[in-house]
Parts: structure tokens; C-alpha cells; sequence
């Protein structure tokens, strides 16, 4: 099912931007973790790197999906299905709010800037926790869900840029599964700063009672990591740290089949 409004004009000041954000720098200590770290240090800091990487894949991978359905649709194609963008929806969710709960268990938070204390970051990043759980305990959510005339995996709703010179921006949304007698999942409204990332920006996740901009999450992410970065370079800039644990292994076997086909 499509459902194309040509023409709807946004009264709200809105700024478009092509995104400059990046996750993670060249030399980041979260990718050269020192030797001289004790075992649970270490791990601490691979657990937030493990949850930003696969957050900044599933966000990227979304908008990049998001785009791809949207261009399909002005060439009068039809996309059948939307499983892999709710993989990445999800999957971003879940990573961040794993990220959220590793970033509240640092000691020595008092020094921190307000901006990037854990009671702050818990405050923005509660939505997400709240998505989380929805996902995490549907079985026992589903009569609200059903009250609500909600989609199982909820709606998505986002902005794509389907043309830069001069700027044509397209309002969309998706609600998977069966349909209820109506329909009350609204096209993206964006409000602010629209940060777009392949070309796609405003993600928005609407599931049970929980609404929240994803899109809004991406940037608190990519800003804690960046905070982060400094504050561990600045950590490990003393001699002692300067040899860095090895990383990232790949094992690798022939087993003997035998001499069979496959």
C-alpha cells in the first residue's frame, strides 16, 4: 500500500543539513585500547564500542533503506517488504539503550559536563529504553498494543532528500502487518535541525504509547562518543598506556569432509 501526498507545506522553521557525523575517529582509543588497562577497564570500554558500532551500522543501514524504498517509489516501483528495515530500527534501538546502560555505570561522573552525565543522558535517551521494552516484553504488551490499533513492530516515519538542487524532500511513513478500519500513523513532521544521512533524516519509531526520534538518539550517541574519545586520549596519553592490546581476531579451518560434494 503507497500513499503519496504531492504537496504538503511545513509552517515550522526547518534547517536541512547533509550530515557530517561520524562515530568514530581514525585513531579512537575505543579502537587501541592500552595493554596497561586492567581486564574489567578494558572490557568496559569494548562493551561501549561494541554498542556504538553496531548502532551506527543499523542507523546508517536504515537510512540508506529508507532512501532506497522512497527513490523505488518514484520510479513506480514496489518494494513487497520492510523485515530488513525494522531489523535495523530494532537493532538500533537495542544497541543504544545498551550503550545507555553501560554509559551509567562509569565511576567519577561527578566531574563530567552536565550535558553528558549519566542522570542527563539517561533523560534524553529514556525513550529509547522505553522502545526497548516494548520490544523486549510484546507477548505481555499485546492487548495495549491491540487498544491502541498499533502495529506489532510499530511505525516508521522519516524524511528523504530526493533532490538536492533545488531541495525536494519527501514526508513518508510505514506501518507493517494488517490494517485496522483506520488508520492514525502520521507522515514525519520535522521539527529543528534535520540531519540527513544518506540522504534520509527524522526517523521516527512509534510503538505502543512510545514515540521517539531516533534520529535525535543517533546525534546524543554520536555526541557521548565523541566527548568520550577526548576524555580517553586525554586518559591515555602517558607513556604507560602507549602499547595497545590487539584487537578484532579471525579464526580460520579447512575441515576434511571426506572428499564429498556439497
Amino acid at each position: 500500500m503507497g500513499l503519496d501526498l504531492q504537496s504538503l507545506r511545513l509552517f515550522r522553521p526547518v534547517m536541512w543539513v547533509g550530515s557530517v557525523l561520524q562515530m568514530f575517529s581514525n585513531d579512537s582509543p575505543f579502537l587501541n585500547i592500552p595493554q596497561a588497562l586492567d581486564a574489567r577497564q578494558a572490557l568496559y570500554i569494548d562493551g561501549l564500542r561494541h554498542a556504538a558500532q553496531i548502532a551506527d551500522l543499523a542507523y546508517r543501514r536504515l537510512c540508506s533503506g529508507l532512501t532506497e524504498h522512497v527513490l523505488s517509489y518514484c520510479r513506480n516501483e514496489r518494494p513487497s517488504e520492510f523485515t530488513y528495515l525494522y531489523l535495523d530500527a530494532w537493532a538500533f534501538i537495542d544497541a543504544t539503550d545498551r550503550f545507555r546502560s553501560l554509559w551509567k555505570m562509569q565511576p567519577g561522573t561527578e566531574s563530567m559536563p552536565g550535558q553528558f552525565a549519566p542522570a542527563k543522558v539517561q533523560e534524553k535517551l529514556e525513550g529509547i529504553r522505553q522502545l526497548r521494552n516494548v520490544s523486549a516484553h510484546i507477548a505481555q504488551k499485546i492487548d495495549q498494543i491491540v487498544s491502541l490499533k498499533s502495529s506489532v513492530l510499530g511505525s516508521l516515519s522519516w524524511v528523504t532528500a530526493v533532490r538536492q538542487t533545488p531541495l525536494v524532500v519527501k514526508t513518508c511513513f510505514i506501518r507493517p502487518g494488517v490494517m485496522p478500519t483506520t488508520v492514525s500513523d502520521q507522515l514525519a513532521m520535522p521539527a529543528g535541525r534535520v540531519d540527513f544521512v544518506n540522504d534520509s533524516g527524522w526517523i521516527t519509531m512509534n510503538a505502543g504509547k512510545h514515540k521517539v526520534v531516533l534520529s535525535e538518539a543517533y546525534t546524543v550517541l554520536i555526541e557521548l562518543v565523541n566527548y568520550a574519545e577526548k576524555a580517553l586520549s586525554a586518559a591515555f596519553s602517558a607513556p604507560t598506556f602507549e602499547k595497545k592490546r590487539p584487537t578484532d581476531m579471525l579464526g580460520m579451518a579447512e575441515l576434511d569432509t571426506g572428499k564429498h560434494d556439497y
